[in-house]
């Protein structure tokens, strides 16, 4: 978007203030690479997220339950489970906080707005919570909702500083590409023929016309009057190719920018085949796990007992791949270090029922001497 301007040959005629409109939005609007970066990072964490499946482990067994259902499937009437968790990383990590609640009909609701009374020796609370514009006149306590906080300083300075340095370098590179590319000209009128004001309204319609022929026609014909001549000079076009690799640049930057700030390898959001398994480890297994381990902490810390013997869990892109793991497995077990349930458990599985798998094995190899325990 842009504007386009010319440039009239100077006369001994008098001159006339002309209107011109070219029909085109000023280029001013140069803060759309901050939201192109961040809905780069944000929404590859939020996509990956949503991905996830909560269980309710208790006294080892998984179970099923209401809570289970509008974590997983059906958190509200309005949201499935992925667009509520996408939502929700969303407003985690652009606002730094999201607060849950639930309303009468037990829905999960993401609140929009709200206000966060905190206390030293009593449970802070929650009141002026606005929803889709509905506001809840109730006052919530913290043990009442899930309240999530993340508080990441070098996304918030680069946000508030360095991206209005990369919106004025880009506004500056779009001002220049809209002069390589203006469209000059000079337009001779011979004005000594008839009244100023009737000279300068024709003067007006033959402008509006011959532009009107550029913007709207895939080919342009200027049409001819007399006492008017119009001569198109020609944009600079040289450097064109190289403005617009600049600003494709200057937005892969800022992209990879914020993908360091929120912890996601570069090359993973740029797609490039190298080396992408090891990337895809180590992302799930550090900032996709933060987030996972951020939010069950929440959610077990306001739906388990403290003293319960249940959890819940959330198994996504942090799943263990137990064929690669076979090898270690086998060398725990053998060596006596671990149960084959305690295994399971490490595995995120059900405890079996099996007595057996409740004792220890030590094979040949681990036991003192070489010798097999026949007891």
């Amino acid at each position: 978007m842009g504007i386009f301007s010319n440039l009239f040959g100077a006369t001994t005629e008098p001159t006339y203030a002309l209107d011109v409109d070219w029909d085109f939005q000023d280029a001013s609007t140069r803060a759309y690479l901050k939201r192109v970066a961040l809905d780069a990072g944000v929404n590859f964490i939020a996509r990956r997220f949503a991905q996830a499946k909560f269980k309710h482990l208790k006294n080892g067994k998984f179970v099923n339950d209401d809570s289970l259902y509008k974590l997983n499937t059906r958190p509200n009437r309005n949201e499935t489970a992925t667009q509520f968790w996408e939502h929700v990383i969303h407003r985690l990590i652009y606002e730094g906080e999201c607060l849950i609640i639930v309303n009468d009909t037990k829905d999960l609701l993401v609140a929009e707005s709200f206000v966060h009374n905190k206390y030293a020796n009593l449970e802070d609370t929650f009141n002026g919570v606005y929803v889709r514009g509905y506001r809840f006149e109730r006052t919530y306590n913290m043990s009442d909702v899930i309240y999530l906080n993340y508080q990441n300083t070098r996304l918030e300075n680069y946000t508030n500083s360095l991206f209005s340095d990369y919106g004025t370098m880009l506004g500056r590179m779009v001002d220049i590409q809209m002069r390589n590319n203006q469209i000059r000209g000079i337009l001779k009128s011979n004005l000594t023929s008839g009244t100023q004001d009737k000279r300068q309204k024709e003067l007006q319609n033959y402008l509006d016309k011959i532009f009107n022929s550029f913007k709207n026609r895939d080919v342009a014909v200027v049409p001819l009057t007399n006492g008017f001549e119009y001569q198109e000079i020609g944009g600079t076009k040289s450097n064109t190719q190289q403005q617009f690799e600049q600003i494709k640049q200057l937005r892969k930057d800022a992209i990879a920018t914020v993908a360091d700030i929120l912890g996601i390898p570069e090359n993973l959001l740029f797609e490039t085949p190298t080396e992408i398994g090891g990337l895809e480890d180590s992302f799930n297994n550090g900032t996709l796990q933060f987030f996972y381990q951020l939010i069950l902490d929440e959610i077990n810390s306001k739906l388990v007992s403290n003293y319960a013997n249940e959890e819940y869990q959330i198994i996504g892109k942090n799943k263990k791949d137990i064929f690669s793991l076979a090898e270690p497995i086998d060398k725990l077990v053998a060596s006596g270090a671990v149960t084959r349930n305690e295994i399971r458990e490490l595995l995120g599985l059900e405890r079996s029922d099996d007595p057996d798998l409740d004792e220890f094995y030590i094979t040949k190899n681990y036991s003192k001497g070489g010798e097999t325990d026949e007891n």
